[in-house]
């Protein structure tokens, strides 16, 4: 006997076996119940979803001789058992991937007019429609709008953004959602049972969440996977590179306590292993997705604020994992997310060793602020005072919260030298980066961070560093020293 793929064998014979596709069985169902069913359907959704075994459904509904609660096909009349087998001649399949030129599109019109074979109608079920070429789109669009009153059409893609609107408007869509991870599970398990599959429940879990809500792919995973009767939880985990959920669990834990030593240790591990470590990185993301998710349910604000910063790092890290070194991307995320909260001291700057030259600062003629203005300024024992000292520490990390990269260079070409209340002088070696600063939207970016590290409100001044000008007399009199001094050294003469 011929050996049959699981996925083919498994395929809904009928809608009660239709899974995860609830909201489309129910409005089908009701349409055969009333006798109202469209003349043209429109199919979309991810692949292995159950867009063409819903069509095949669709036809035996139309074509079966003995309907269960005048809806559900019986299954054992000539007309379903052909349309399981594909071999029924009114029911016509085509792949528009191969036929999806005006020619075909002709040849279909032409035939389309004969009364059907067999059955009472004919069925035509377009699979991947959108390969179709536009003209052959326009050839198609009077016979949707206006088909033969024994013909339906059942069009099916992945990609319905590629289909033009005037063949949408002429059908009835159903958009195909993603199988839940529970709903493959339970369909995986009752399948490993009818065919006598030792399958660990670890292992359904895994092939589950490895193919992103398509049955089809599951079951064929789950078939590939199976040796000698059994469906071992290390075997699919070695085979598709996938990480188990209690490695992920550490991981996270690590960051949230931020023990960035353990972290790193199970990146290693995992490279070591040879695991997919981009596929690591996307399946630790969705957990702590989940995690985020049951936050916000429980109105736990602060935590959920973590996980969103986890989740950015995390995302950005996914974009540079084809480095030359692979676990390098994952090694910064790391540290990234366990290390943001230490306090970054600058170095010395001669600004805070050498006492600051008085300057003559240009005085801006600027609106004071009114008592009422005064007291709207937030101001939190938490948060540093706002002089001098503390800016300058705190420069780098305000610099670093810029969002702007002009606004940053010119902000690391310059230091605070002054806070006068409420108003902090800013001083830069030249007009180009002093400009920059005070342009409007700049000064207001600048001035936000200021505020929210130091929890009151307050005005940006910029300045040009003044530059020291010798007079030439007092260069050529230094000179005129060291040459003597020289002289003297190595007992020499000037000669002119």
């Amino acid at each position: 006997m011929e050996k049959v793929s699981l996925y083919r064998k498994y395929r809904p014979h009928n809608f009660d076996n239709l899974v995860g596709q609830d909201h489309i069985k129910n409005t089908l169902i009701h349409a055969i119940l009333n006798g109202n069913v469209s003349h043209a359907y429109l199919f979309t959704g991810p692949r292995g979803t159950g867009k063409t075994s819903t069509a095949r459904l669709i036809a035996k509904a139309l074509c079966c001789t003995n309907l269960k609660d005048n809806y559900e096909p019986c299954d054992e009349c000539e007309f379903c058992l052909d349309i399981n087998e594909g071999s029924l001649i009114d029911m016509i399949e085509i792949d528009a991937a191969s036929n999806r030129g005006i020619d075909e599109v002709r040849d279909l019109k032409e035939k389309i007019s004969f009364a059907p074979t067999r059955a009472k109608v004919k069925i035509y079920i377009i699979d991947e429609v959108h390969m179709m070429t536009p003209p052959a789109f326009n050839a198609l669009l009077k016979t949707l709008e206006e088909p033969p009153e024994h013909t339906y059409f059942v069009l099916a893609t992945t990609e319905v953004h590629k289909i033009p609107d005037t063949i949408i408007s002429r059908c009835q869509r159903f958009d195909f959602r993603r199988i839940g991870k529970k709903t493959l599970m339970t369909r995986l398990s009752f399948i490993a049972q009818k065919e006598e599959i030792k399958a660990d429940d670890t292992a359904l879990e895994l092939i589950s969440r490895y193919v992103d809500g398509g049955l089809r792919d599951a079951i064929g995973l789950m078939e590939q996977l199976t040796v000698n009767g059994e469906l071992k939880y290390e075997y699919v985990q070695d085979v598709l590179g996938l990480s188990s959920l209690a490695l992920m669990e550490e991981m996270f834990e690590n960051l949230i306590t931020n023990n960035a030593k353990s972290a790193l240790k199970i990146v290693q591990e995992l490279h070591n292993q040879g695991t997919d470590l981009k596929r690591f990185s996307y399946e630790f993301v969705e957990l702590i997705r989940e995690k985020l998710l049951e936050a916000i349910a429980e109105d736990d604000i602060q935590n959920s604020l973590k996980y969103m910063r986890l989740i950015e790092i995390f995302k950005e890290c996914q974009d540079r994992l084809e480095a030359s070194i692979p676990q390098l991307p994952l090694e910064v995320a790391i540290i990234k997310a366990t290390m943001s909260d230490i306090k970054i001291v600058p170095e010395e700057s001669p600004v805070k060793t050498q006492e600051m030259p008085k300057k003559t600062v240009e005085k801006v003629p600027e609106k004071k602020p009114t008592i009422e203005e005064m007291e709207t300024i937030p101001v939190s024992d938490d948060q540093p005072a706002l002089d001098l000292g503390n800016l300058l520490e705190r420069w780098p990390r305000i610099t670093e919260r810029v969002k702007r990269p002009s606004l940053r260079m010119s902000l690391k070409n310059g230091l605070p030298v002054a806070v006068d209340d409420f108003k902090i002088t800013l001083e830069f070696n030249t007009k180009f980066h002093r400009d920059q600063v005070v342009d409007h939207d700049n000064r207001v970016e600048l001035e936000s961070i200021v505020k929210d590290l130091f929890g009151r409100a307050v005005k940006v001044n910029a300045t040009v560093k003044e530059l020291e000008i010798k007079s030439m007399v007092e260069e050529q009199s230094v000179d005129d020293e060291l040459t003597n001094e020289a002289l003297k050294i190595f007992g020499g003469k000037l000669v002119e």
